[in-house]
């Protein structure tokens, strides 16, 4: 316990450092909250557009589509304020031998690398995700539990993912392959799973978990099943300590650019 509480001072303190940082570009705050509402707004109009002119999606709802839209940008939304733009550019750190400055820190490497770019500023993308949710989804106690556990199972395997997916750098030494992977997961995270072939939805149901992040969560808020909330609880328990076992392992790999920074 005294291990957890440590680190969670920690990434509280990046997120206060950060928080304050980033009030000096409040202009930018505005920007993404635009963004985000006109992003939603546009995936809204398209489905409502395709359920309109079509027989919709089969066993989903157009009110079950919204909730995945809204999952997607909650889940999302965790991610970055977790990581912040860590979310993709760690990657440039491993590539460019400047793991130096981590690894000689008292906390774990894979914490101090990626959550050293908490935002919280990005929870706006959260605070959207959530105003889209409740404006289909009737608030009530089993909906609000429902939307805070699809919160914190969905960020927590998104980002052991990420994490994962970055970790194969030390093996490719190629950062495209992240930056592939990424955008591959975010894309195919937007659609529901059931439009696709079985060989896909396995696909997105374990190499890459693209599903976890609307098209699962969608289903337990109109549907909830003890379990596979037992099953999501379970996975998002065990990937993190994957992910860190395999960075870790990913480490010994690595090679330093014999650079000397100094963090601020």
């Amino acid at each position: 316990m005294n291990t957890i509480r440590a680190y969670l001072v920690v990434l509280l303190s990046y997120m206060r450092v950060n928080w304050r940082s980033a009030l000096e570009y409040r202009t930018n705050f505005i920007f993404e909250a635009i963004l985000s509402v006109v992003e939603v707004g546009m995936y809204l109009f398209y489905w409502r557009l395709f359920f309109t002119i079509s027989d919709g999606v089969p066993g989903m709802s157009f009110e079950q589509m919204a909730a995945l839209i809204a999952f997607n940008h909650i889940i999302y939304g965790g991610a970055d304020v977790l990581m912040g733009n860590h979310l993709w550019s760690a990657v440039d750190s491993v590539v460019k031998g400047q793991l130096d400055v981590y690894l000689v820190q008292p906390k774990s490497a894979v914490f101090q690398l990626f959550f050293s770019g908490a935002q919280p500023m990005r929870g706006i993308q959260v605070i959207v995700g959530m105003i889209l949710y409740f404006a289909f989804v009737p608030p009530t106690l089993e909906s609000v539990a429902l939307l805070l556990f699809g919160l914190v199972v969905g960020t927590a395997i998104f980002s052991s993912w990420v994490v994962t997916i970055h970790a194969l750098t030390f093996w490719l030494g190629n950062a495209t392959v992240v930056y592939k992977l990424l955008s591959v997961i975010l894309h195919f995270a937007k659609k529901p799973a059931n439009i696709f072939s079985f060989a896909v939805r396995f696909v997105l149901y374990t190499i890459i978990p693209a599903a976890y992040l609307g098209t699962v969560q969608a289903q337990q808020t109109f549907g909830p099943s003890a379990p596979r909330l037992l099953g999501l609880t379970a996975l998002a328990i065990a990937s993190p300590l994957l992910a860190a076992a395999i960075f870790r392992l990913g480490l010994r790999r690595y090679e330093s650019g014999n650079l000397i920074g100094t963090r601020m």
